[in-house]
């Protein structure tokens, strides 16, 4: 009886989403009461701008340029009742800077299920499309996730990570999703936003940044602009390996990439915030003693590993070291005893 209920109440949730309009507002607020079930409106939608803001100041560190260009971006592509077209937005930079963590936390906002809401999809090219022969079937598949998502909500978020190992040619399938078109089989692509993570141009924004370094212009100063023409540049006209990659994306060629967002390489600061940050969660829960905090930072910021100025892997190692440390001060404490 009570899977025929689910069934049911599912059947008549995917009938609202298209046909709302026709139906009673008390039914719709009764269905979409439900916290089982997922509708395209509030609760379930919303735009916690103020939560996006204070997560990004309070854990993602040394990302000026994203802070100034992707809250803004947000809010009006968001506070426009009929955008011109899908919200598109590129995320460059090394591994463990931020760029998948800042999707999730843009989920976190926009949805009540957050990264589990049914109106985010992640796609991972390593996963979902490891082989360059498969492409065609690719394609379809992708078609058809797309289209069965925004069919459920307009307000639907895709992230395509680690788009530079993706087989060349098949973003390029998403198109019509991401241009001008009012819609495409009675469907408006518009209201989503799609968002590219990618360690693409990676040597070009540190070389970049430390020229700008040698200048003296602080990281607070930096430009945009700078940073755009060399990352679409890289992106468009360099082949990754194994014929992966953006190179000579009809996406890119027709500029429906509304930006191109740098991810900056952090310095020894930024590591040692991101270590402080991590260690203060397990404060709180009783497992660790402040006693010798600064030392602890100093001891994880130097068993990183630095190229230069920047750290070689951004803060993505810093869990586990932190993780580590506790553990290791449990077990001399176990010993004491």
């Amino acid at each position: 009886m009570k899977c025929n209920f689910s069934i049911l109440i599912f059947v008549l949730t995917l009938t609202l989403n298209v046909f709302e309009s026709v139906v009673s507002v008390s039914l719709v607020d009764i269905i979409c009461g439900f916290d089982l079930f997922e509708c395209c409106r509030e609760p379930h939608l919303k735009k916690d701008y103020v939560k996006f803001e204070l997560n990004l100041k309070n854990k993602l560190f040394g990302q000026t340029l994203v802070h100034k260009t992707l809250i803004s971006a947000i809010k009006s592509h968001y506070e426009l009742k009929n955008p011109s077209k899908a919200l598109v937005l590129s995320f460059h930079g090394s591994t463990g800077v931020g760029k998948t963590y800042v999707s999730q936390i843009l989920a976190e906002s926009l949805y009540m299920k957050g990264t589990k809401s049914d109106f985010f999809k992640v796609f991972v090219a390593t996963k979902d499309f490891p082989h360059n022969e498969k492409i065609n079937e690719y394609k379809e598949r992708l078609k058809n996730e797309i289209e069965k998502t925004v069919q459920k909500c307009e307000r639907s978020l895709f992230v395509f990570d680690e788009t530079d190992k993706i087989p060349i040619g098949l973003l390029d399938t998403i198109k019509a999703y991401i241009d001008f078109n009012h819609d495409i089989n009675r469907v408006d692509y518009r209201k989503s936003v799609f968002i590219f993570l990618s360690n693409s141009a990676t040597k070009q924004i540190a070389e970049l940044a430390l020229d700008l370094d040698r200048k003296n212009i602080k990281r607070e100063k930096f430009e945009l602009k700078a940073f755009q023409r060399v990352i679409q540049d890289t992106v468009f006209y360099n082949k990754e390996p194994d014929n992966k990659g953006l190179y000579h994306a009809a996406i890119i060629e027709s500029h429906l990439i509304d930006s191109y967002i740098p991810f900056l390489p952090l310095e020894k600061i930024h590591v040692r915030k991101c270590v402080r940050t991590e260690i203060i969660k397990f404060i709180y829960t009783d497992l660790y003693e402040t006693d010798h905090l600064e030392e602890d930072i100093d001891d994880i910021v130097d068993q990183m590993s630095y190229d230069g100025k920047f750290s070689s892997s951004g803060c993505k190692r810093v869990s586990n070291l932190v993780r580590n440390l506790i553990l290791d001060k449990q077990y001399k404490l176990k010993n004491e005893f």
